[in-house]
């Protein structure tokens, strides 16, 4: 099927990207085997990448995972050690990223009590300590609307970012259909003019799925040209 999704992606004028799993995965751990298998699951990711002709890999941070600690009761001292993880599992991913061609898009997430990254600030300083070009970041709006605001990831993720991952909110539930929530794309129109990133739709609905993306497609076209 690989040919086949890069030929249909190419002829129709679609970048690809790729969700690399986040259920069940810790990043972070401190447990270096299970990084190591994180890390070949990522290889493996990177590699279909590469064949499919998808440019941006999406990464979660995760929670912090260190045997024998409650993530959200976590000494200072763990959070250090995690980031310190973190910020090894990225290196060493994106040195398989730079040889595919590949950029590594590190996802911000609600600062939820356990995770590794709870900051805006927290995620930049990240991606500047790994210090590759395979590595950005990725911003889903939703997300940021449910934590520290769109506006402030719009001001604080440059230059680091790469893609995004778009839909509608309404402060309480995100992953809603653009034009159905109370975001408003027309007022970050300037930055999403100025950035070489590529955008994709996460909008949700069980009831009309095809139709959900397509609105919320043809609503972004009238906001955005």
């Amino acid at each position: 099927e690989v040919r086949d999704v890069r030929v249909k992606a190419a002829s129709n004028g679609i970048d690809l990207s790729i969700h690399f799993i986040h259920r069940g995965i810790a990043p972070a751990s401190h447990d270096s085997a299970r990084r190591d298998r994180h890390l070949a699951e990522l290889e493996a990711t990177l590699n279909l990448a590469h064949d499919i002709g998808a440019r941006a890999i999406v990464v979660h941070t995760g929670p912090i995972d260190c045997p024998g600690v409650a993530p959200a009761k976590a000494s200072d001292q763990v959070w250090r050690e995690a980031i310190e993880n973190l910020a090894d599992f990225l290196s060493r991913g994106a040195r398989v990223a730079e040889d595919t061609g590949t950029i590594l898009c590190v996802e911000n997430l609600t600062h939820a009590p356990g995770f590794v990254i709870q900051s805006y600030a927290e995620l930049v300083e990240l991606i500047e300590m790994v210090g590759s070009p395979a590595v950005g970041i990725t911003l889903d709006v939703g997300h940021a609307d449910l934590t520290d605001g769109l506006r402030l990831a719009f001001e604080t993720f440059p230059p680091y970012l790469r893609h995004i991952h778009i839909h509608d909110s309404d402060g309480q539930r995100d992953h809603q259909e653009i034009g159905k929530g109370k975001l408003d794309f027309s007022e970050y129109r300037d930055v999403l003019e100025s950035y070489p990133f590529t955008m994709a739709i996460e909008s949700r609905d069980e009831h009309d799925k095809e139709g959900c993306v397509l609105r919320s497609r043809d609503h972004l076209k009238q906001v955005l040209g």
